[in-house]
């Protein structure tokens, strides 16, 4: 079709016509706009919403590890437990009712918020405070109490040796969560790379 008849054509058409391809246009355009202003206000909220989870798990993360001290108070404490149960074979240590994750709990149905590179840290560490809780919920059971003296030394060591591998898991999801919330996505990978290589590196009085 030439040019002429082009605009012959397009002269023809009846002008409702053109007005209902003109509405349409715009009537696109107002969707496509709306689906990014929906988009945006989307992500603004979950971001908001991820900085609010973070500022919260941070918290409790960080309550309970001071609670736990540090390796050598909790590994000194333990030695200064187990000599009371070896001197006295009757002697049975008072465990308290552990409880350390209210507000993971609270916004378990929201986990999948968390970033990749805090959500593992993050669950690592309150499947070991719900293992911890667990085995002290066992120890303080009528049954632990009616065991020998050695096998409740056993178990002790046990919950010890628990809490400071939980103190260790701790402090490295609060590292992420501290590293996300200042240089976001990249600046978490760095830390855990940082993390994990001091983790791998051979001690200087290994002799190595």
């Amino acid at each position: 079709m030439t040019e002429s008849g082009v605009i012959s054509w397009a002269a023809a058409v009846d002008a409702r016509i053109w007005q209902a391809v003109i509405a349409g246009v715009f009537l696109a355009a107002g969707w496509l706009v709306n689906g990014w202003q929906n988009r945006k206000a989307a992500a603004a909220l979950r971001a908001e919403k991820l900085r609010d989870y973070h500022r919260a798990l941070y918290a409790e993360i960080g309550a309970n590890l001071a609670n736990l001290w540090d390796t050598e108070r909790l590994e000194g404490y333990r030695d200064r437990m187990v000599a009371k149960m070896e001197a006295d074979a009757n002697f049975v240590p008072f465990i308290p009712i552990e409880r350390h994750d209210a507000v993971f709990d609270a916004l378990i149905a929201d986990v999948h918020i968390l970033p990749r590179q805090t959500i593992d840290p993050i669950v690592l560490y309150y499947a070991q405070v719900k293992s911890v809780a667990a085995l002290a919920a066992d120890m303080r059971a009528e049954g632990f109490g009616a065991l020998a003296q050695d096998r409740r030394i056993a178990m002790y060591r046990d919950y010890i040796a628990m809490k400071v591998q939980l103190l260790a898991f701790g402090r490295y999801a609060n590292a992420l969560i501290n590293a996300f919330s200042k240089g976001g996505a990249d600046a978490a990978r760095a830390e855990a790379q940082r993390l994990n290589t001091r983790a791998r590196a051979p001690s200087d009085r290994s002799g190595e």
